[in-house]
């Protein structure tokens, strides 16, 4: 019997449409209850049906890569219809700007990522995460079950004939079966407690490998810097805190002694209220000692204004022998450079012609008569002013070197003075201060190492926190692994053991390869181990049992018992309702045995009101209700 579209459960697919850049597309239907075959020759675009289905349920590849770059070419959208338990969705992707990560969903957009959680939450199977690696002991982390890995199960192509899906590692198909089979949820808590208990007993081990080594080590060190330091050995943060207080009880005692003896000091260089000044001190050397100062001072600036001056006069006077040098050079020019005519006016710069009529005596520029001893005549008289001058520089410039000599011999004088009376001040200020000296010394050596000593109870304190943080996550870490330990021991079923549901599944196996015993089955049954969900063909692993065509029934027999899950079992487990398979002519399998095994799909379909579509380009099987013929019309150039 088919059953009511409006109470199915699981996935079917109603309809996919390739769209071309034009807006004319190519439209494939597809009916519930029976067996849709999509008949073509070779490259007619059959499996690439399949995978626009399959790129539109989630696929993050490329579309030249999930469908074929002659398609992608060929259209620039795709479509798929669907109904999931009943209410109709369509999906399209776009290979568009922009648009390839993304699937929308009835007109709203998706990121591609995104999809698994959607359609793991329509369909109401378990969205659950698993760890990465078959032990959970020893896996690192945590990975999802995503929709797609269920999905491989269910779309049989080409790759995955002779295997439960394609490049699938172990821990994934493990988990994708009992998620077929109604026991995802407690499979997975139980190997998520084994993971999360697993990881806080690795904690557990790394935090006692740090309490021992912080437990030891900080004996050591504490004890190291107790030593070093002069220090009463601590034991705790309270026992640093008393020993830092008596360190600063002794601190403030030496710190107000060395006090008191500051103010005795003071009042020693200032004399006492009886006495104006101290016994034995002399109060008039420091007054000369000022004045002796201030003389010496006057006699410096004066020393400084001297060479200050005699640099003056001596730059002057070598201004005036330039002077009288040049004057010299000039009387010597006046006969070499009478002879040289000129020939340009220096004033109109018109040309001179020195050849034109003139005087011997007068200039041929401006004819005025011109007497060559008037000219060296000037230039003397300038001369002996220059040396009158130089003459009264010399004599200012030696009265300076004079006066310099004696200011210079002055200050030598009262510098010596000053440094007579600074030692017989000091020495007395010595003779005077030396009974405080010695205890102000041994004040401040006593103040120091108090000092030293307060710097380590930080570090005594860091070294204490250390080791009571890594008590604290060891205590930590060891109610962690027993909360979880308590949590593990709590056993978590729903509905028929998972024993029973690998029994159920495996009957239905065995029921449909009842009809092929002998040739090409074997005369043994399949059976499942709950534990790891291994299949077994009689005593042995059905990969080591089986060839490549009883591989491909064997297959065959899972995809027909995945049909049956919601009439076999519950809705606990993940019921596809739909199985997709590409070309099930594999691996030199009979056709005989092909067709027959395609009428018990669509009888399978039809009774359980389930879909299958499958590819076919050999000849078609006998005709019938349960079966839906999809001739394909368009032929794509081979790759």
């Amino acid at each position: 019997m088919t059953l009511d579209t409006s109470a199915e459960r699981g996935l079917r697919i109603s309809k996919v449409r390739l769209i071309r850049d034009s807006g004319e597309f190519d439209e494939f239907d597809f009916a519930s209850g029976m067996l849709n075959i999509l008949h073509g020759v070779r490259n007619s675009s059959k499996s690439t049906t399949l995978r626009v289905i399959d790129y539109c349920l989630g696929d993050r590849d490329s579309a030249a890569k999930a469908i074929g770059v002659a398609v992608a070419d060929a259209y620039v959208a795709v479509t798929t219809e669907l109904r999931i338990h009943g209410q109709p969705y369509e999906l399209s992707r776009s290979w568009s700007y922009g648009r390839m990560g993304k699937i929308s969903i009835n007109g709203e957009d998706l990121a591609a990522a995104d999809f698994s959680d959607w359609i793991l939450a329509a369909l109401e199977w378990p969205n659950v995460h698993i760890p990465l690696g078959l032990n959970p002991s020893t896996a690192t982390e945590l990975t999802p079950l995503s929709f797609r890995s269920t999905l491989r199960h269910i779309h049989r192509n080409e790759s995955s004939w002779i295997s439960f899906a394609h490049k699938e590692q172990d821990f994934i198909r493990r988990a994708v079966i009992s998620q077929l089979l109604g026991f995802a949820r407690p499979r997975a808590t139980e190997a998520q407690s084994q993971f999360f208990l697993a990881q806080a007993k690795r904690r557990l081990n790394e935090a006692q490998a740090v309490d021992r080594e912080v437990q030891q080590s900080t004996t050591q060190a504490v004890t190291a810097i107790c030593e070093s330091m002069n220090l009463p050995l601590v034991r705790s943060t309270a026992h640093v805190a008393d020993a830092r207080r008596e360190v600063e009880a002794a601190l403030d005692a030496v710190r107000r002694r060395q006090q008191e003896l500051t103010e005795q000091v003071s009042i020693t260089n200032s004399g006492t209220a009886e006495s104006e000044t101290p016994a034995g001190y002399d109060p008039s050397l420091t007054a000369l000692y000022s004045q002796v100062t201030r003389e010496l001072r006057q006699t410096t600036d004066e020393v400084t204004a001297l060479e200050h001056l005699h640099e003056e006069h001596a730059r002057s006077a070598n201004t005036v022998n330039g002077e009288i040098g040049r004057m010299e050079r000039l009387i010597t020019s006046v006969g070499i450079f009478d002879a040289l005519p000129v020939r340009l006016c220096p004033a109109c710069e018109q040309n001179i012609d020195p050849a034109r009529h003139h005087a011997d005596t007068a200039c041929y520029v401006c004819y005025q008569d011109v007497d060559d001893d008037q000219r060296q005549r000037r230039a003397q008289v300038e001369i002996r002013s220059l040396k009158s001058e130089l003459e009264d520089l010399n004599e200012v410039v030696s009265r300076t070197l004079t006066d310099l000599s004696a200011a210079r011999e002055l200050q030598i004088d009262r510098q010596a003075k000053q440094v007579a009376l600074a030692t017989r001040l000091n020495a007395e200020r010595a003779a005077q201060l030396a009974p405080f000296v010695a205890a102000l010394e041994d004040l401040a050596g006593h103040a120091a190492q108090l000092e030293h000593k307060l710097t380590a109870f930080p570090a005594i304190e860091a070294i204490f926190q250390r080791r009571d943080q890594a008590r604290e996550a060891l205590d930590s870490a060891q109610r962690a692994v027993s909360e979880l330990d308590t949590d593990a021991a709590t056993p978590l079923t729903v509905g028929a053991k998972p024993a029973d549901r690998c029994s159920v599944f495996a009957e239905r196996m065995n029921l449909f390869l009842e009809e092929f015993r002998g040739d090409p089955w074997v005369d043994r049954d399949v059976s499942i181990r709950d534990s790891d969900l291994t299949f077994y063909v009689g005593t042995r692993p059905w990969d080591d049992a089986l060839g490549a065509e009883a591989k491909v029934l064997f297959f065959l027999a899972y995809s027909y018992a995945t049909l049956f899950l919601q009439q076999d079992l519950d809705d606990e487990c993940a019921f596809p309702g739909l199985l997709l398979l590409d070309n099930p002519y594999q691996q030199g399998i009979d056709e005989n045995v092909v067709r027959r095994v395609l009428h018990m799909l669509a009888q399978a379909a039809s009774e359980t009101g389930t879909q299958v579509i499958s590819t076919q380009a050999l000849t078609l099987p006998a005709a019938s209700k349960t079966i839906r013929v999809i001739p394909m019309p368009r032929v794509y150039a081979a790759p």
